[in-house]
């Protein structure tokens, strides 16, 4: 228990850290900056769910229920994936899942429970912006980073993600850092002649 509650502790410092940074960006550059990095590969900890995004919160809490009752160690923030485009989908049919990185095998297999599955997430390559308040106006990240990906002419491979490096039952709505990633095509860098 005490290298469980160690590898929390420095997942938890490190979103701290994070956060603070960038914050403190924010204030010097209120414009909204992307980013392309190329992410690591993930095993994870899966919950798919199909309904209104309303009931991220209650399928995040069941996630990280399940991955503390199989005894699996957290390594890194809750994370979202967003299947379906909300703007052409009634909120019932919304397809996402949430994920939590995992560092080792817990006690318990997959079959013991009824909605939580193991993945494994390639590295992929993705446009990234930090969005700093509510996640009800997130949208405006997304927006940025569609528009960055047609002007740049990146095509989209893939489907959005967000990564919460805030805890919403600690830190005020306005303060809260979502990660947002647009998977976009990796391009080669062109010969030198």
């Amino acid at each position: 228990m005490r290298n469980r509650g160690t590898a929390v502790v420095a997942v938890l410092l490190a979103a701290a850290l994070l956060a603070t940074a960038v914050l403190a960006q924010t204030k010097d550059e209120p414009t909204v900056r992307v980013y392309i990095k190329k992410t690591e590969s993930h095993n994870v900890a899966t919950m798919k769910h199909r309904g209104p995004f309303t009931d991220i919160p209650t399928v995040i809490a069941a996630l990280v229920s399940d991955v503390d009752k199989g005894g699996y160690l957290p390594a890194g923030p809750v994370m979202a994936m967003f299947i379906t485009p909300p703007e052409n989908t009634p909120p019932k049919d919304l397809e996402w899942q949430v994920m939590i990185p995992i560092a080792r095998p817990g006690a318990l297999g997959p079959a013991q429970f009824d909605k939580l599955s193991f993945q494994y997430l390639d590295p992929m390559t993705v446009a990234t912006t930090y969005h700093i308040g509510s996640y009800d106006t997130v949208n405006a990240a997304y927006k940025t980073l569609f528009d960055w990906a047609k002007v740049n002419k990146y095509p989209i491979k893939g489907y959005p993600m967000e990564i919460y490096w805030s805890d919403p039952a600690k830190v005020p709505k306005d303060k809260l850092v979502t990660e947002v990633w647009l998977p976009i095509e990796e391009r080669k860098p062109t010969a030198v002649r």
